[in-house]
């Protein structure tokens, strides 16, 4: 009688043990999702060294036309970036004068 509820327990802590796994998981991707979102939201029409301050020098750069720049930070090369379990990518898209006009962030 003594192994059977000794084995019922230790089943009972190891789903509670992952489930509390998975609820932290899922906590982190929302605390992520809402800082992103509102970093990307408070970025746009603010000058390039402002990203640049809040997530890191960018990993890629590629120059467009009529003095647009492109900005790609990478998780987990970008320190600014909230750690995950899955890619993070942050793309701003600057103009000539160096003013945010487009920030997005996507998970893969």
């Amino acid at each position: 009688m003594i192994e059977i509820l000794a084995l019922f327990s230790f089943v009972l802590m190891l789903g509670l043990v992952l489930l509390a796994k998975d609820w932290a998981a899922a906590y982190r991707t929302r605390r992520r999702r809402r800082y992103l979102d509102a970093l990307m939201g408070r970025l746009e029409g603010r000058p390039l060294g402002e990203a640049n301050a809040a997530l890191g020098e960018p990993t890629e750069l590629a120059a467009g036309s009529e003095g647009r720049l492109l900005s790609v930070w990478k998780d987990p090369a970008a320190g600014g970036i909230p750690e995950a379990a899955e890619l993070v990518i942050v793309t701003i898209v600057s103009d000539a004068e160096g003013r945010i006009t487009k920030a997005a962030w996507e998970s893969r």
